[in-house]
């Protein structure tokens, strides 16, 4: 099962929380699981989760995502409390409020009957939310760059289901060849971790998938899980968030989030 939890956050002096706050808000989110499950997420790679802070109308929402039963049994469950109404940040001196939660769930087999097995359109927008960056033999990547998205997005959809296996070298090479950048509003920004500064990009694309039909939905599916595990690096600190919209040409169409 893939999942979601919304949760919309009010300070008590009303204060907006910028992206960084993921970084405070993943410790409250530890805080709230199980010490056995919390390690076994320390000592994993690639998390099962992801999850950020993003300013919406004025509305602070924070947004949990887990990609198989496990993550959402021991992560999401813990905040659907309705215990779990408010927290304290900043030494403890700032006390913050849970106004309202939403919950999405989705079904693999359905997941796969939506986004892989349904034929689907050539183009993809895909907006990236929060700062989002890749890193390369040492090096931060910070421009959307096709090949390293599709390789994120394999090996996270891998590490959600040991059952399946998305990653291969040669259907990577595939699905970089076939797709092309065709628009892009981005900008470069940085995502402050402490003292450190994190090169990152944020904005929308416009990719254009060629080749088999089957190598299309296959990139919608990966797009899709994207919008639950994230992309790129730090995503359980609240970077890589993005949403993705199927594009007709010269008019937006379907599963336009």
């Amino acid at each position: 099962m893939i999942a979601r939890l919304e949760i919309e956050l009010e300070t008590e002096n009303h204060e907006f929380m910028p992206y960084e706050k993921a970084v405070i808000l993943q410790s409250v989110l530890m805080k709230e699981i199980e010490a056995d499950y919390a390690e076994k997420l320390h000592l994993s790679g690639i998390h099962p989760y992801s999850q950020s802070i993003i300013n919406e109308k004025g509305k602070n929402i924070w947004s949990i995502y887990t990609t198989n039963e496990e993550a959402y049994q021991f992560m999401i469950k813990p905040l659907e409390r309705l215990e779990f109404k408010s927290f304290r940040i900043k030494n403890n001196s700032l006390e913050v409020m849970v106004k309202q939660k939403e919950l999405l769930q989705i079904e693999k087999d359905k997941f796969l009957e939506r986004y892989y097995f349904e034929n689907h359109n050539r183009y993809f927008v895909i907006r990236f939310r929060t700062p989002t960056a890749f890193k390369q033999q040492g090096s931060y990547i910070y421009y959307p760059d096709l090949q390293l998205i599709y390789q994120s997005l394999m090996n996270r959809y891998d590490a959600a289901d040991q059952r399946v296996i998305a990653f291969d070298s040669e259907v990577l090479d595939q699905l970089a060849a076939y797709s092309k950048i065709i628009q892009y509003r981005l900008q470069s920004t940085y995502y402050v971790l402490g003292k450190v500064k994190i090169p990152a990009f944020i904005g929308e694309i416009t990719v254009k998938c060629s080749g088999p039909q089957a190598m299309v939905n296959f990139s919608n599916l990966l797009f899709h899980f994207g919008e639950f595990s994230g992309v790129g690096i730090k995503t359980a600190m609240g970077m890589g968030n993005i949403s993705v919209a199927e594009k007709m040409v010269g008019k937006e169409s379907i599963h336009d989030r």
